[in-house]
């Protein structure tokens, strides 16, 4: 296992270490330029995609949740209409297929394939990885959206779209047992994980139920919605909601010629 941790200084819990606020937290796009593009100049893509000839045949598949009951509507004058033609179709997550290739399969995550597209982040989730995608449904990533003027999607946008969604990509395989595990020998204490452009991500236990939470250094939360699923190069969480990495700005005295890391 690809194991890249760091210490993480949770902002919700004091004696694990000060947090920082998120007061900036919609300047994203400025921390972006300083993060720089992870890895990916000079990659040859042919070369990195993973072949699924390549990888071991496996039989075994989930299905992965999704919220689809909902598309239903009766028609408005009462006639009636085949419940068949709304029926929720089974997505399964198969775990000799990438991650790219599972997450196109879910209907729940149909905006957040579509923006890692936007972002062209999908390289790095359809390579050998590992990674551990932390996927965020359709209803959360609308509501985030609308904080953007013309949408997370609009060119204006990019910068903050590609770091948000780096931001939920991390190194390594991480399935449920190996962060427990992690956890365990961190006394405890939240672990953080690297993600795409080097930002920390936080998982620590819940005090109360004992189930994975995710956290960023300013202390705001984001549950898993349910278990994980494994991935021929990695692994996939179905996120509750969406968790924004806070950018850490620089005084201009500090000598950083953009006054951001």
């Amino acid at each position: 296992m690809d194991v890249r941790l760091d210490v993480f200084s949770s902002g919700r819990f004091p004696r694990w270490g000060k947090g920082l606020k998120l007061g900036v937290g919609l300047l994203l796009g400025a921390s972006l330029s300083a993060c720089g593009d992870p890895d990916w100049q000079g990659t040859d893509w042919t070369k990195n995609y993973q072949d699924n000839f390549e990888t071991q045949i496996s039989a075994r598949a989930a299905l992965m949740p999704g919220s689809t009951d909902q598309a239903y509507q009766p028609s408005p004058d009462g006639t009636p209409n085949s419940p068949v033609a709304y029926h929720a179709p089974p997505m399964l997550s198969y775990e000799d297929h990438p991650l790219n290739e599972n997450i196109a399969g879910s209907l729940e995550l149909s905006d957040y394939v579509k923006a890692i597209q936007v972002a062209k982040l999908d390289p790095w989730i359809s390579g050998p990885g590992p990674y551990t995608l932390f996927a965020i449904p359709n209803a959360a990533l609308e509501r985030l959206s609308t904080r953007w003027p013309g949408g997370l999607l609009a060119p204006a946008n990019r910068g903050q779209l590609t770091h948000i969604l780096g931001y939920t990509i991390a190194y390594g395989k991480w399935d449920e047992a190996a962060l427990r595990k992690a956890i365990q020998r961190n006394h405890g204490r939240a672990i953080g994980l690297k993600t795409l452009y080097g930002d920390l991500l936080g998982v620590q236990l819940s005090p109360q139920t004992g189930e994975l939470i995710l956290e960023n250094t300013a202390g705001q939360t984001n549950r898993l919605g349910s278990r994980s699923f494994p991935q021929s190069n990695g692994v996939l969480y179905f996120t509750q909601d969406t968790l924004l990495p806070v950018p850490v700005l620089k005084p201009a005295s500090a000598g950083s010629k953009n006054g951001h890391r």
